[in-house]
């Protein structure tokens, strides 16, 4: 886990610095947000996140000194499948809702979900994947007259 947190705050402080060196002088906005430019604001959330990282990664270095553990080692895959499991999840549902209308397969999104999370009982799976949908048609193609989303 320390090694983890090292690597992290690594990336993060190079998104924490890319923001600062190139997004925000770009694209800062233009507006007041809470009595202060928008870019000002953006700039202090991209120090704050920069100096955190920095933080994360110093203490994690003396961590794994102390510990005599290196930087980098390899992953284990199946600890790696582990993390990229979910993205491949939500990938499958966004190019499904994609192609299909959000009241077809959110069932299915909800009742996989529950699934994964250990959920077996059909009555709780049925009723809990339905009627949040049911309540999503009605509201946008009888109460807002939009259509069927």
């Amino acid at each position: 886990m320390i090694r983890k947190n090292f690597w992290s705050g690594l990336g993060v402080a190079a998104v924490a610095a890319l923001l600062l060196a190139w997004v925000v002088p770009t694209w800062g906005g233009r507006g007041f947000a809470v009595g202060m430019q928008p870019r000002t604001l953006a700039t202090l959330g991209a120090w704050v996140m920069l100096i955190c990282a920095l933080l994360l990664s110093l203490v994690s270095a003396v961590a794994l000194m102390r510990a005599r553990q290196p930087f980098a080692a390899r992953p284990d895959l199946l600890g790696l499948w582990h993390q990229f499991w979910p993205f491949v999840y939500v990938l499958a549902f966004i190019v499904a809702i994609d192609r299909l209308p959000l009241t077809w397969v959110a069932p299915a999104l909800i009742a996989g979900l529950l699934l994964i999370l250990g959920e077996r009982r059909w009555l709780v799976l049925l009723l809990t994947s339905t009627i949040p949908t049911g309540c999503l048609y009605v509201l946008t193609a009888h109460l807002m007259r939009i259509g069927v989303v």
